[in-house]
């Protein structure tokens, strides 16, 4: 009677589902450590190549409860294009859906730090229904009495996000091309995929140079049915994460996370029903396995100083007010005779090597003062040649704490130069923050050498 109980209740459950098409999306309680699970926009937004396993038990004790297998696959290729691939393996009760679709985004920023991209993903989708265990009520129920049947139809998605500095905007349309799945069944309507939305905000704030925090909102919604994910997460240095969040009409949703060495994350998260199955179930379990790989900077062989600055102090920090904070002094110009390449390439290399900054701060030391000056000197008296600046940081504290810091540090040097007499036009700034190593970050040595302004000069 236990079991026939248990059947009735998924029974319940499919009906609801299939009138709300709620399954038709992946459910994942783990989307903040992969959003290029609910919108391809997302399609090589970090730069890095990742690759993401998760699976997830639904309304565990229930027989026939939903479980779900998905498998993805993103990167980057050169500077705005982005592909990736999933995999969705979906079964709930007697339904099981694949559906395997390929996905291209395009990204391009605007006043220096706005993100747009836009993507898109296409695939096949596959409904396979079996009755073969299900329990029948009816004598002569046509889906019982038809056996094992499969269905096929495309899957089409379209998403756009927008990101700036801390803030992350994205809305996806799944099934944006609404198809029908017909099975062979005797005056049965086929399986219709219907269009649905899925919209995401959230802002990460940099507490310190460990801890960042971010309050986000999910939706998703098809026809009249809407719901919502209210979510909290927590960042430690980028290695342990963890978050609450609240699913209406469903109840509380845990999770956690480590990331070795910033590679490989493994993940745990945990639905807690509140409502409607909750004296059934015992909540939803879902896992989450994760590599990311970044690539490393090479270093120029050509007119480029790259040689790491070797005090031994920290890189680290930056907080929101660091530029009210900004020192920057006035120097007398002193003019020499038109410099030779060889004295520009010195010069650079000098100011380069010998730049240091307080602590936890975007002040450059005054020991640094002298080798800027000369500096200056030269990109006065050639003025056809232009400067670039690129900021870099070692791995310790957050990737977005070392990002913000990297372009305080690096804008620091071009006010110096700037309030000197350089014309701010001559001066390119880029800032990447851990993700260009050029040497060890396991040791002080190398991540000394990975606290850096790397310098450019070129012609026009």
């Amino acid at each position: 009677m236990e079991r026939r109980a248990k059947y009735i209740l998924v029974a319940i459950a499919l009906t609801f589902i299939s009138s709300a098409m709620a399954q038709q999306t992946r459910q994942t309680n783990m989307y903040r450590y992969n959003m290029y699970a609910v919108n391809p926009a997302y399609a090589g937004y970090s730069g890095c190549t990742e690759i993401n396993f998760s699976h997830l038990n639904q309304w565990v004790k229930i027989d026939g409860a939903p479980t779900t297998n998905f498998f993805s696959a993103n990167t980057r290729l050169g500077k705005s294009l982005g592909i990736g691939a999933n995999v969705l393996i979906d079964r709930l009760g007697m339904f099981q859906q694949i559906s395997a679709a390929g996905s291209v985004s395009y990204g391009f920023k605007f006043a220096k730090e706005h993100t747009i991209r836009v993507g898109l993903s296409g695939g096949y989708f596959q409904m396979r229904l079996d009755p073969t265990e299900a329990i029948a009520f009816d004598a002569g129920d046509n889906i019982i009495d038809g056996g094992v049947q499969s269905s096929n139809s495309v899957e089409t998605e379209a998403g756009i996000l927008y990101a700036f500095k801390g803030l992350e905007l994205s809305f996806a349309s799944k099934q944006l091309i609404e198809t029908r799945s017909n099975f062979n069944y005797p005056d049965l309507d086929g399986y219709g995929l219907k269009r649905h939305f899925i919209g995401y905000a959230g802002y990460s704030f940099i507490l310190n140079k460990n801890f960042s925090l971010t309050p986000s909102v999910l939706y998703k919604g098809v026809n009249n049915v809407n719901q919502l994910d209210l979510n909290v997460d927590v960042n430690y240095n980028d290695f342990i994460y963890g978050g609450l969040g609240y699913r209406t009409g469903v109840g509380l949703l845990g999770r956690i996370g480590i990331n070795i060495r910033k590679m490989f994350f493994i993940g745990y998260a945990y639905e807690v029903p509140m409502q409607n199955i909750a004296s059934y179930s015992a909540g939803s379990h879902e896992i989450a396995i994760g590599l990311k790989l970044c690539r490393k900077k090479k270093e120029d062989e050509h007119l480029t100083a790259v040689d790491p600055v070797k005090a031994s102090i920290d890189t680290v920090t930056v907080v929101e007010t660091i530029t009210d904070t900004l020192i920057v002094e006035k120097i007398d110009t002193v003019y020499i005779k038109e410099p030779s390449n060889d004295e520009v390439r010195k010069a650079m290399m000098q100011a380069a090597e010998h730049l240091e900054f307080e602590n936890d701060k975007a002040i450059i030391l005054k020991g640094s003062h002298g080798d800027l000056e000369s500096l200056t000197n030269i990109l006065l008296m050639r003025e056809e040649l232009d400067i670039t600046l690129e900021g870099h940081t070692d791995s310790n504290g957050t990737e977005e704490y070392n990002m913000r810091l990297s372009k305080n540090r690096v804008e620091a040097v071009k006010d110096f130069l700037v309030a000197n007499g350089v014309d701010a036009k001559r001066i390119k700034t880029s800032h990447f923050g851990e993700s260009k190593p050029i040497a060890d970050n396991k040791t002080e040595e190398g991540r000394a050498k990975n606290r850096r302004v790397d310098m450019e000069v070129l012609n026009r």
